[in-house]
Parts: C-alpha cells; structure tokens; sequence
C-alpha cells in the first residue's frame, strides 16, 4: 500500500480468519464451522476491502474469509444489530443528494486487465463542497495528491511521468454537480488555462524531443476552450464513477431500467442498458447500497474496442453513509467476454474511515 491509512491497514493480524480452500462454497464453510452463513457474511463484509464483498457466495480471488472473535472476546463495540433499518427517502422514492458537508479524500485504485498483463494505478483525490445555487446546481473543488503509483511504483517511463506532469495542471479543479449527483460541466477553465505556462516550463526542463513537443500541442489543443477540456475529461474515470447521478427517483420496488453511458475507450462513450436497484434496508455495515448491472448496446456511436459485438458487462455498486447519502466506497467493473477477457475496475474508497455501528 502507499497512502498508510485507517482504511488501509491489513485485517491479516487483527481479527481472526479462515483460509479458503478449493471447492469452499458459503453453505459448506457455515457447516464447517457451524456457524449460520448469514453471519458469516455479514461480519465478512464488515471488515473486508471491497473486492472481497460476499454476495451469493464467496467470489473465486477470495483467500481470506474474516470471522467473529469468539464470544468471550466480543466487547460491546462489536455489538451489531441485525435488526434491519429501513432507508430513508424523500418524495417520489427521491435518493436525497446532501453534498454541503462533504470534505473527504479517498484512496483511488484503477485496475486493468487485458492480453498483455494487468496494470494497477493508485492515487489519492479529495472532494469538497463549495456551494449551491438557487437552480441546485452544486461547486465541488477537486485536488488530487501530487505521488501517482504505477504497478506499485513512480513513473518511470517517459510517456507515465509526461501524463503525470501535465495532470497536473487541473488541479484544484471545479466542477459543476446538478440535483442527482452527475457531474456536468467544468466551472473553472480559465484558472487552469493559466496554470499551463508554468507547467509548461517544468515539463521541457525534464524532456525533450519530438515526442515531447506533439505532447504538448495536443495538451494545449485540449486546453484551447473549455469545451475540448471538458470532452477530455469525460474520460477521467473517477469524476464518471463518483459523480455518477445517483440521486434520483426510485420506484416503489427500489429500482428501475435506463440507459447509461461510461467512457470505456478515451473520448467515446459506451452505452449500456443498466437495472438500478437500491437496497430496501441499511446493510450490515449500515449503508445505503446502490447497484447498477446491465450489458452494452449498440449506440450507433461508433465500435466499442472494435469488440461491439461481444458481450460488455457493467456493474457498478454505491455504500453510501445513511445520515449524510454521501459515497463512503464504490466498485465498478466492465468486463469485455472474449477468448481473453479485457476488464477495467475503479475502486473508490473514503481515507480515514471509521466502522460505524448499527443501532
């Protein structure tokens, strides 16, 4: 790990665990140990990262399974109450959107896996609410931390370490956020604009060459109006998966059908038709969780990987605080099915987090 926080410690040494074997399903542990798999779920998910998340059963990567400590070891802190809560909604099944208080910096984990290898990049980006309007549209800053980790190192090729230096010069970055969540508009380009100079020179310090040089052209193309910017941007993955337009109106049976669009490919959205669906009940964690799952469709946009023609799966799920609705962590995959699978998974998750429990 290379951001030594709370939500990054190790469970390996703090709770007791169960090594799983081939073949382990959830039912035949629970007999195992004779302990009901419900249980076993639910403190599971408590404490382990998001990947690690029982649904059904336990997921194929799974080498750990966190248990209880035994009951004579059990304080009143670990004291959880199975009885469930209810969300709570606003008119229309509405998902309140009630950013004001939010000024959090989270771990962020892109993943990559295709025909050559898998490539991981970590970074640490914070939000804050700046204000609203009387149209509730929302100002949000948003920073990221200058150290970006590579599969696990610092840049070091030329091409990493041009892509992490010119990044640079979006940051603080204002965006605009409408009533449901979803990012719309960048607020703040002439700030930006203004900071390439410098960067500029710090770049050409460092490299040179014709690589460098159409490097550059093309950052100040991307620069030349706040409309390129924003096209550009489009393709950041955290703004997409964060600022995802989650707060929205539900049905009486806490989901619905709709298309969603994801940037897949730089610059081009692909278009899925994705079930939203909203947990009834708090989870054993106590968060709101949100999920969104559905297959990629012919947009007319264009070829997705030149592979429209395969099966893409999305999904995408929200564990969001239940007094504040605001993102404590996420998980979206896209998965291309082919001979060897392409797929791209985003983790979001808030630095610093405390377990809270249920009352």
């Amino acid at each position: 790990m290379y951001y030594i926080e709370e939500a990054e410690v190790s469970y390996h040494g703090k709770h007791r665990t169960y090594k799983v074997k081939k073949g382990d399903t959830l039912e035949s542990v629970s007999l195992e140990l004779g302990i009901a798999a419900s249980e076993l779920r639910r403190y599971h998910n408590i404490y382990c990262d998001i990947p690690d998340l029982i649904e059904a059963d336990f997921k194929r990567h799974l080498e750990f399974l966190i248990l209880a400590p035994e009951k004579s070891e059990i304080s009143k802190t670990d004291i959880i109450d199975e009885k469930p809560r209810e969300v709570s909604l606003g008119k229309n099944y509405r998902l309140p959107f009630t950013p004001k208080q939010l000024d959090q910096s989270y771990k962020i984990k892109y993943t990559y896996e295709g025909e050559d290898g898998i490539d991981v990049t970590e970074m640490q980006i914070s939000v804050k609410w700046i204000a609203a309007d009387k149209n509730k549209f929302h100002l949000f800053e948003i920073n990221r931390a200058p150290d970006i980790y590579i599969n696990g190192k610092i840049p070091d090729t030329m091409m990493d370490g041009l892509a992490a230096k010119t990044a640079e010069v979006l940051y603080p970055l204002k965006i605009v956020v409408d009533e449901f969540g979803k990012w719309i508009d960048i607020y703040n380009h002439a700030e930006i604009e203004s900071r390439w100079g410098k960067i500029k020179s710090e770049i050409l310090e460092y490299y040179e060459g014709e690589v460098v040089e159409k490097y550059i052209e093309h950052v100040e193309c991307t620069l030349e109006s706040s409309e390129r910017l924003l096209i550009s941007l489009r393709s950041d993955y955290f703004l997409r998966a964060f600022f995802n337009g989650i707060h929205v109106g539900y049905t009486a049976d806490y989901e619905f059908e709709r298309e969603l669009s994801f940037p897949l490919q730089k610059e081009t959205e692909a278009v899925f038709k994705v079930q939203h669906k909203m947990a009834p009940n708090l989870d054993d964690t106590g968060y709101i969780r949100v999920q969104q799952k559905g297959n990629y469709i012919d947009s007319g946009f264009g070829f997705l990987y030149g592979n429209a023609h395969l099966k893409v799966n999305y999904n995408a799920v929200y564990f969001l605080n239940s007094d504040t609705y605001t993102i404590e962590k996420m998980n979206l995959e896209c998965n291309i099915e082919k001979v060897q699978p392409i797929k791209t998974t985003i983790e979001i998750e808030l630095l610093k987090m405390k377990r809270r429990i249920t009352n």
